[in-house]
């Protein structure tokens, strides 16, 4: 005798979670690489709940083509070296002032993470910082640190500047300026509060080198005369590909809303801009096979595991809870502001995201405030990541750095002493301007 409609429909929701929570525990304990792992469970759900129907659908393909497109702009600038000559004109603009380039590199970090991954910038940044530290006879230890806590919160300013809010963006049809004015704000003040602690947490570090600095004024000189930015650039023609692709990029990100041009669609375009005018003879082939096309794989995969799971139902189920806990607007954003701060602290942000994109969907429907939402989720999945030094790919990316150029080993000890505050001042500040200006 066969199984009736609401049978059916109960298994199939039993099998979507089940295979979703196996995937999401794969992904996290870190035994099987977090791409095989995302396959897998895609073609699980492939099997046992779309059973072919809907697959393509479920795919949000404007982020893995924007992503694709920026990779392919982002390593065209890595490879004609603008993000080293950007670095060392930092490091002469402090002088190898430690307090100056205590608030210079951060910024730094945070400005380009805006626009570019914050793997390529702490790439770059976290050996070019060993340098500058042992020029300004430093540790470089408190600058990366505060790198990494500003590049993962500058990526919170902008759709593009995190997957997270790539992800979001794209699901819900938000443009670059709606995230420059929903999160850049919250971005803003949790990098001032999040610069301010560490200043205060490494100050002792800071005065010392000042102080060592002030007994040897030649020594100084010397050593700033050393940092030559024009150095740095490899290929002047391929930086000014890869700078005219970024910034037709951000132009028609900005114009999004005017022109209505998909978002994958800009990143594609940029790639072509660059693959096309760039050609064999400089670097098209080692670029692309910079590409991390695990990544993107990734991410395809991680979209059929969550569109499994919406189209069963479960997770229009999880939103009716969340709004029948109570409290309105302000608990909701609350909730989800530290949920996800948390949740990134410790298991990548990119799977939490995905999941959170259909469920803010729900709860949008129920009445609350849609945007606000987006910012909430968004905002703190960027930040909390900075709370562990495997919070984040740019803090793992940052520390290896630092570990194989100095032969130092980071301690969780050490790391959570400094990045902890500064993470909670963080999140605290972007949670009080956001129920201020939304709740």
């Amino acid at each position: 005798m066969g199984r009736t409609r609401g049978e059916v429909a109960v298994g199939t929701q039993a099998a979507a979670i089940s295979v979703f929570a196996l995937s999401y525990g794969a992904i996290v304990s870190g035994r099987v690489h977090r791409t095989i792992a995302a396959i897998g469970g895609a073609a699980a759900m492939g099997l046992f709940v779309f059973r072919g129907d809907g697959l393509l659908e479920a795919v949000n393909w404007d982020t893995v083509l924007f992503l694709f497109g920026m990779m392919v702009v982002v390593a065209t600038l890595e490879h004609a070296g603008m993000f080293r000559w950007l670095g060392l004109h930092a490091a002469r603009w402090a002088r190898l002032d430690a307090l100056r380039l205590f608030v210079a590199l951060p910024l730094l970090a945070a400005g380009l993470s805006a626009f570019v991954d914050s793997i390529t910038v702490m790439l770059f940044l976290s050996a070019l910082t060993v340098e500058v530290a042992r020029a300004a006879r430093v540790s470089a230890f408190p600058l990366i640190v505060a790198e990494i806590t500003a590049a993962n919160i500058g990526g919170a300013a902008t759709m593009v500047g995190d997957p997270p809010n790539v992800i979001l963006g794209t699901h819900f049809g938000l443009s670059f300026g709606d995230f420059a004015l929903g999160t850049g704000p919250l971005a803003l003040a949790a990098l001032a509060a999040d610069i301010g602690v560490l200043l205060f947490l490494f100050r002792g570090e800071i005065r010392r080198s000042r102080e060592r600095f002030a007994e040897r004024p030649a020594e100084r000189l010397r050593a700033v005369a050393l940092l030559e930015p024009r150095e740095a650039i490899e290929d002047p023609t391929l930086l000014r590909i890869g700078g005219a692709a970024l910034a037709a990029v951000v132009a028609l990100l900005l114009t999004h809303a005017r022109t209505g041009i998909p978002v994958g669609v800009v990143g594609v375009a940029g790639a072509m801009v660059v693959l096309l005018l760039g050609g064999p003879r400089h670097r098209m082939p080692a670029i692309l096979e910079s590409i991390d096309w695990s990544t993107l794989a990734f991410f395809g995969a991680l979209f059929l595991i969550v569109g499994g799971l919406e189209s069963t139902g479960a997770l229009a189920a999880a939103a009716g809870w969340i709004r029948g806990l109570g409290g309105g607007p302000a608990a909701v954003l609350t909730f989800l502001i530290w949920t996800a701060a948390l949740g990134s602290s410790l298991v990548d942000n990119v799977p939490f995201a995905a999941t959170m994109a259909p469920l803010i969907e729900h709860l949008a429907a129920g009445g609350l405030p849609l945007r606000a939402l987006v910012w909430a989720a968004a905002a703190g999945a960027d930040v909390g990541g900075n709370a562990t030094p495997i919070g984040g790919s740019a803090n793992v990316v940052g520390l290896a750095t630092y570990e194989r150029a100095t032969g130092e080993r980071v301690r969780w000890a050490g790391y959570l002493r400094a990045a902890v505050p500064a993470t909670a001042a963080s999140v605290l500040v972007m949670h009080g301007l956001l129920l201020a200006l939304h709740a």
